[in-house]
């Protein structure tokens, strides 16, 4: 099972470190066209984007991106920016809590292999992965500028994120939000609320009460782990040492063991309630950022509807975007992040 996504409470680092590194396997060169930058205007009635909208000015970006490629020499095929979706790819940061779920599916390794393998069949993948040494470093120059400098912001984790305010994710950031520097100030600041609030869950004196009494029960099953985190990378060996069929088999009881637990004791109640506790904490704390977020992406939305192909039914790009909530939202299931 390699590092399940239900155990990350990892950084979403900022929106275009995050693309970068995934970007760094395609390449790209100056965007053209398309007129005056958008700059940031007043939302629409609902204030933040729909699913729909984001995936809009996902495919923006690819465009803006290919075009870039183009101009400077390097191929980049456009391919549907998806996320990581339906009940295979929930996560469960602070330990799985539907035993239906994880009868079904366990800690979700089956359905994060076939994601690595659409990523290894991802065609800019195969291009970027051809080059020669000196072939690459032109390719992520024209991406992602010659160094991560122009570009820094201190995400809410205390991180100080940073990147090049050249190159083709850059440019095409810049043509579709105008203001660079102010988009990625408010990116890093809201794509980072996540592991704050993860954090701030897992410090918790009741969260580590509900984990003592969720390893008891564990105990009782025959499944001496003191928390959710060990249990996952006492699974992660399944991977590891059986056939794939019996690790997934493994991992599934592991899974439901875990599940029944978290539903058994304080333990899914309690991570509920504090992560909705702590993400509105945030979202307050942080609602100018927010609002910022959405008024430059609701005013890039009509250039975004101008250049986006229809979505094509080819497999998921490595753009495909982090699995977290959108920026301040809270999830209720089971303080679970779907």
């Amino acid at each position: 099972m390699r590092r399940h996504r239900a155990t990350a409470a990892t950084a979403v680092t900022a929106a275009a470190a995050g693309l970068a590194a995934a970007l760094l396997l395609g390449g790209c060169g100056a965007v053209t066209g398309g007129g005056p930058p958008p700059r940031p205007a007043p939302a629409g009635p609902s204030g933040e984007p729909g699913p729909e909208d984001l995936r809009v000015l996902a495919r923006a970006e690819q465009v803006l991106i290919s075009r870039c490629m183009g101009a400077r020499g390097f191929p980049y095929e456009v391919t549907e920016v998806t996320g990581a979706s339906g009940e295979g790819a929930r996560s469960f940061p602070y330990g799985v809590d539907d035993v239906a779920w994880a009868r079904a599916h366990g800690y979700g390794s089956r359905e994060e292999r076939r994601r690595a393998e659409a990523r290894r069949s991802d065609p800019n993948q195969r291009w970027f992965q051809g080059l020669s040494p000196s072939e690459r470093a032109a390719a992520r120059t024209a991406l992602m500028g010659a160094s991560p400098v122009g570009l820094s912001v201190q995400a809410p984790t205390g991180m100080t994120i940073t990147a090049s305010a050249e190159g083709c994710i850059a440019d095409a950031e810049r043509a579709l939000y105008g203001d660079l520097k102010g988009w990625f100030r408010v990116k890093v600041v809201t794509m980072n609320l996540l592991p704050v609030r993860e954090a701030r869950v897992r410090e918790d004196r009741r969260y580590a009460d509900a984990v003592g009494r969720w390893a008891a029960c564990m105990r009782a099953a025959g499944r001496p782990y003191a928390t959710p985190d060990d249990s996952r990378q006492a699974a992660a060996h399944y991977a590891e040492s059986l056939p794939a069929q019996e690790a997934d088999a493994a991992e599934i009881a592991l899974a439901v063991t875990e599940a029944t637990c978290a539903t058994g004791t304080p333990l899914a109640q309690v991570s509920r309630a504090l992560d909705r506790t702590y993400g509105e904490q945030l979202r307050a704390q942080h609602r100018q950022e927010l609002a910022e977020r959405w008024r430059f992406q609701n005013a890039a939305l009509p250039m975004a509807r101008r250049i986006a192909p229809p979505a094509p039914s080819a497999s998921p790009s490595l753009l495909t975007p982090p699995s977290s909530p959108e920026p301040g939202k809270t999830e209720t299931s089971g303080g679970s992040h779907a």
